[in-house]
C-alpha cells in the first residue's frame, strides 16, 4: 500500500516524499545496539539513548534521495526525503530498508471558537473538575518530574499561565532541522496555546485554574504551519523521544485512515511514549489519522452534560479505522489565548490535552508504570452516564480518581 501511494505521486509529478523505516540490524554499529535504551530514574524521568548506527549505512541510503537531501531521525529509526522513480526502485530493494512509507500532510484539527468571557470564573474549569484533577492534586500528584511532549502550532510562552510551564521548546524548519526563534516564542495560529494551557497551565492570582497537571514539565515543538508538515512531525516525534517524554499530546491529523503512517506511531509506542491523539472534528462515520489508529489513545469530545459533541468524530463499525477510545471535556473549554487572557473553544483538540494531563498525573503517582498500565487505568475508569452509543463515546468518560486507584 505505501509503495503504491509513493508510486502514484511519482507518476503524477515525477517525485514523492517518502519515509524509510530502517532495518536496525543492518544499520546498527553493533549487534547489541539495535534498539534504543529506555530507563526511568528514581524521580520518574525517562532517559532514552538512541542506538548507534553506521555512518556508511546511512550515507549509502542518502544517495538515492533527490539531491542527496535526506534527514535521519535516529530515535525513530527512519530517514525521510524526496525520491524519484530511480530512487524508489533502489530504496525498495535496499538491504537497509525495512519498510517504505508514504508521507501524508498533517494539519491541526481546527477547534470551534465559542467565545471569550469578559470575566473568566475563578477556580478549576469544568473539564478539570469532571476528570477530578483537583482531587488527584490533593493526594500530592501534580505532574512533577513528568515530561509531556506537546506537538502543535507553538505556544505563547509569555502568557502568565504558561510563563513557567515550558521546560523546553523547539521549532523545526521544512528540512526537519531546529531553528532558533526570533523574539519570544509564539503560537502560530492560537491552537497550541489553548491546548498547552489545558495540559500545564499554572494558576495565576485572580485567574481561572486551567491546567490538568500544573507541575508537569511541558516540552513544546512547533510542527504545523509554514509547509512540509510531515518532516516537521517526524522531527518533533524524534525530539520528544530524545527529551524523555512520557506522554505525547497530539491534536493534529489528516482526514481518513492512512495505514501507512501507523508504523511511525508503533515505533513511538515501542519506545514507551504514550500517544494521546484527537480523533477529529468531522462528525460521525469520519475520523482522522493518526487518531484512528489502534496504537494510540484516541480522544473524542463531550459537553458539560456528558453528551458527545455533535462534531466529535467516530469510526464506522467494521471499518479499519477505530476510535474514539474515550471521550473527555471538549466543549466550551476555557484555556489560554495568545497575548494574555482566556477563551472558550470546542473540539477534540480541547478534549485531548485533558487526557494527556490525566496520564501525566498517573505517571507522577507511579513513575515506573508502563504506558500500557496507564492507558488501561484510564480506559477502565470510564463510565457512560449519558447512555451514549459506544461507537461515539468509546469506553466513556474517564474518572481520574478511579484511574488512580486502578493504577495503584
Amino acid at each position: 500500500m505505501s509503495i503504491r501511494r509513493i508510486q502514484k505521486d511519482i507518476d503524477a509529478s515525477g517525485a514523492a516524499k517518502a519515509i524509510v523505516v530502517l532495518d536496525r540490524d543492518h544499520v546498527a554499529a553493533s549487534p547489541d545496539a539495535t534498539r534504543p535504551e529506555v530507563n526511568v530514574d528514581g524521580q520518574g524521568r525517562l532517559r532514552r539513548t538512541a542506538p548507534v548506527v553506521k555512518d556508511d549505512a546511512i550515507e549509502a541510503l542518502e544517495q538515492h534521495f533527490v539531491g542527496a537531501q535526506m534527514v535521519h531521525f535516529p530515535f525513530l529509526g527512519v530517514v525521510h526525503g524526496v525520491v524519484d522513480q530511480q530512487g524508489l526502485d533502489k530504496l525498495a530493494d535496499h538491504e537497509a530498508t525495512h519498510q517504505m512509507i508514504h508521507a501524508p500532510e498533517l494539519s491541526t484539527i481546527k477547534p470551534v471558537a465559542s467565545g471569550t468571557p469578559d470575566a473568566p470564573p475563578a477556580g478549576p474549569t469544568w473539564g478539570l473538575a469532571r476528570l477530578k484533577a483537583p482531587e488527584i492534586w490533593q493526594k500530592g500528584y501534580t505532574g512533577k518530574n513528568i515530561v509531556v511532549a506537546h506537538l502543535d502550532s507553538g505556544v505563547d510562552s509569555q502568557h502568565p499561565a504558561l510563563h513557567n510551564a515550558i521546560e523546553q521548546y523547539a521549532v523545526f524548519d521544512t528540512n526537519g532541522q531546529p531553528v532558533t526563534p526570533t523574539g519570544p516564542y509564539r503560537d502560530g495560529d492560537d491552537h497550541g496555546t489553548h491546548t498547552a494551557g489545558t495540559i500545564a497551565g499554572r494558576w495565576v492570582d485572580g485567574g481561572p485554574v486551567i491546567g490538568m497537571a500544573p507541575d508537569v514539565e511541558l516540552i513544546d515543538a512547533t510542527i504545523v504551519g509554514h509547509g512540509d508538515t510531515v518532516t516537521r512531525v517526524l522531527a518533533g516525534l524524534n525530539w520528544a523521544l530524545e527529551k524523555g517524554a512520557r506522554v505525547l499530546s497530539l491534536s493534529v491529523g489528516f482526514p481518513g485512515y492512512r495505514e501507512s503512517f501507523e508504523k511511525i506511531l508503533k515505533i513511538v509506542r515501542e519506545q514507551h511514549l504514550l500517544p494521546v491523539v484527537a480523533i477529529g472534528n468531522d462528525g460521525p462515520d469520519r475520523t482522522r489519522s493518526p487518531g484512528n489508529f489502534p496504537t494510540v489513545l484516541s480522544v473524542g469530545a463531550i459537553d458539560d452534560s456528558d453528551k458527545v459533541w455533535k462534531l466529535s468524530s467516530s469510526c464506522t463499525p467494521g471499518d479499519k479505522a477505530v476510535g474514539p477510545m474515550v471521550c473527555a471535556p471538549g466543549v466550551k473549554v476555557l484555556s489560554a489565548k495568545p497575548g494574555g487572557g482566556y477563551r472558550n473553544s470546542d473540539g477534540t483538540s480541547m478534549a485531548t490535552p485533558h487526557v494527556s494531563g490525566l496520564a501525566a498525573l498517573l505517571f507522577c503517582a507511579k513513575p515506573d508504570a508502563t504506558i500500557d498500565e496507564v492507558e488501561r487505568a484510564i480506559v477502565d475508569s470510564c463510565r457512560n452516564p449519558a447512555g451514549e452509543d459506544t461507537v461515539r463515546i468509546g469506553a466513556g468518560i474517564p474518572d481520574g480518581i478511579i484511574a488512580l486507584e486502578n493504577l495503584l
